[in-house]
C-alpha cells in the first residue's frame, strides 16, 4: 500500500533532521507491496553478532520463509530485548506472521514493539500497523484508541488517514470524512500520491452518502 511508502519517508526525514546516520530497515506494510530495506546503525554497545543475526532475519523474511522469520525474530527479542534491533525484529516478525495468516502472533509482536520500542518512530509505526490489524478483526474502537496514542507530528497525517479507514470500516462516514480532511490539511503530507489517494477515499465516501 502507498501508506507504507509514506511511513518510510517520514522515518527517513526524522532521522535526517536529527543528524542520525542511520538506514532503518523495517518491513513496512500489510498490503500486497512489501518493501524490504537493510538497516545498519552505528549504535554503541551493539556487537557484530547481533547485527549479523538481524541481517539473517531480514534475508529470511525476504525469501519469504515466514515460519523461520517469526522464530528468528522471537529469538533476537529474547536475547537482546533492549537493543534497537529487537524493536525492528518485532516489526519484521509481525509482518511475516501476518503474511502467514497468523494474526495473533502479528498482534503479539506489534504489541511488544509498542510497549518496548526504543524509538518513538518505531513505536508509532507499530501502533499504526496494529490499528490496521485490530480494524480488520472488527475491533474498530480499539483501533481508534491505538491511533490516539500517536503523538508525533511526523505521523499525524498518516494516523489521521488510517483513522479515516478505520471509521469508514465502522460505517462512521462522517467521522471518516473528518479524519481524511484532517490528513489533507496537514502540511507535512508530502509523500508522492498521498493527497490524491486520500481525495479518492473522500470521493468514495461521497458516493456512499458520507
Amino acid at each position: 500500500m502507498e501508506t507504507d511508502e509514506q511511513q518510510l519517508e517520514e522515518i527517513k526525514r526524522w532521522w535526517s533532521e536529527h543528524g542520525k546516520t542511520v538506514m532503518l530497515g523495517v518491513v513496512l506494510g500489510l498490503g500486497s507491496v512489501v518493501g524490504f530495506t537493510s538497516w545498519r546503525a552505528h549504535v554503541h554497545g551493539q556487537n557484530e553478532a547481533l547485527s549479523v543475526q538481524y541481517e539473517r532475519l531480514i534475508n529470511t523474511a525476504a525469501l519469504p520463509n515466514h515460519a523461520s522469520a517469526i522464530e528468528q525474530a522471537d529469538a533476537l527479542i529474547a536475547e537482546r530485548p533492549k537493543s534497537s534491533y529487537a524493536s525492528l525484529a518485532a516489526l519484521v516478525g509481525a509482518h511475516a506472521a501476518y503474511k502467514a495468516g497468523d494474526a495473533p502472533t502479528a498482534r503479539r509482536l506489534l504489541g511488544w514493539a509498542v510497549d518496548n520500542g526504543d524509538a518513538f518512530e518505531v513505536r508509532d509505526v507499530a501502533r499504526i500497523r496494529l490499528a490496521r490489524l485490530l480494524s480488520e478483526d472488527g475491533q474498530h474502537d480499539a483501533a481508534v484508541a491505538m491511533l490516539q496514542q500517536i503523538g508525533s507530528e511526523e505521523f499525524a497525517a498518516l494516523s489521521a488517514e488510517v483513522r479515516g479507514d478505520v471509521l469508514a470500516g465502522k460505517q462512521d462516514l462522517a467521522g471518516a470524512r473528518s479524519a481524511f480532511e484532517a490528513a489533507l490539511a496537514d502540511q507535512a503530507l508530502t509523500s508522492p500520491g498521498a493527497r490524491e489517494r486520500i481525495q479518492l477515499k473522500l470521493d468514495a465516501l461521497s458516493i456512499q452518502g458520507g
